[in-house]
């Protein structure tokens, strides 16, 4: 596993990591570490059993999962709703959603499309939409369950039903076992959200989160062209870091 708490192994050298970025969220931490001009994004499950002696108090950070009480973030170093410059944000909104809105904007202000507006989609523990107009003012959004979660929600609520493990996504609309049939419903009201959403708007739609993939897999043989940048959040984390320190 990479250590952004240490090194990183270049040409054989030992080289020390620069800047380390933490997004603490619900089911996954998510890091990006630089080394000289390049940075390297990784996932791991919360509190890493691996880094739990390492020193926390230099890493720039951000969160909307519980933070443990065994490390020791630096509040001075946290990343916050009014460090991100747009527009019309409400005071309760995902520090995640806002940093990949903030990063799906200035990524579209380069392309032909920077004059409509634009859907950014994080498919992770909730999916979850939002809309961000050209000028950078948030409009609005929706969230729905993420697909693992739809999948344990059924299974929490319902007694005959088990959280299927999911090994790949039957293709059939109506599957004969049970496990496929949740397997093929969740999957189908995510890709069911996303067709209605282009097809009311035909906005540009920029994607990340972990469950990415296998929607994208799901929206291959539709006309909808889906910009699958899947380290938004911390790219926006990053952006948002050199803004608040060139003041």
């Amino acid at each position: 596993m990479w250590d952004p708490f240490k090194y990183a192994i270049t040409r054989n050298k030992l080289v020390y990591s620069e800047e380390n970025f933490l997004m603490i969220g619900n089911t996954r931490w998510h890091w990006a570490s630089k080394v000289k001009k390049d940075w390297k994004y990784f996932h791991t499950s919360p509190n890493p059993i691996e880094f739990k002696d390492k020193d926390y108090s230099q890493l720039t950070w951000a969160s909307v999962g519980p933070i443990p009480e065994n490390i020791k973030l630096c509040p001075s170093k946290k990343i916050i709703l009014d460090n991100v410059p747009l527009n019309n944000l409400p005071s309760n909104l995902g520090i995640d959603r806002a940093l990949s809105s903030w990063s799906a904007f200035k990524k579209q202000s380069f392309l032909k499309s920077k004059e409509q507006d634009l859907i950014v989609i994080d498919a992770g523990t909730i999916l979850s939409v939002t809309k961000i107009s050209n000028k950078g003012k948030f409009i609005g959004g929706q969230l729905i369950s993420g697909f693992s979660l739809q999948l344990s929600s059924m299974s929490n609520r319902a007694m005959n039903l088990e959280t299927p493990i999911v090994k790949k996504i039957p293709t059939e609309t109506f599957q004969y076992e049970t496990h496929n049939a949740m397997i093929r419903g969740s999957m189908n009201a995510l890709i069911g959200l996303i067709l209605k959403l282009f097809e009311e708007t035909k906005l540009p739609i920029w994607m990340c989160g972990g469950d990415a993939p296998i929607i994208l897999n799901e929206l291959k043989n539709t006309n909808i062209d889906i910009n699958h940048s899947p380290n938004l959040v911390l790219e926006g984390m990053i952006d948002v870091y050199k803004k608040i320190n060139s003041i």
